[in-house]
């Protein structure tokens, strides 16, 4: 039976430093599982314990702001 506290938490890929959110849940039971890169298949986290992750999403970067960063000095 999982418990009905939720963490968010954040990874970030060693090979690609490709930056993912997941899921904690919380368990009873010992769960083991392990998450890869959607970029370049590197492990990006390996779990054993009373917990599972779930609902991995790549973290979207804002897009670069291009233009003066001076704009007001000549």
């Amino acid at each position: 039976m999982a418990n009905t506290v939720w963490t968010i938490e954040e990874f970030s890929c060693p090979s690609c430093s490709m930056n993912y959110t997941a899921t904690r849940e919380e368990h009873e039971a010992r769960h083991t599982g392990s998450f890869k890169c959607s970029v370049c298949n590197a492990v990006v986290h390996t779990w054993s314990g009373n917990h599972h992750f779930f609902g991995w999403e790549p973290i979207k970067a804002k897009p670069p702001v291009f233009g003066r960063r001076w704009a007001g000095v000549r």
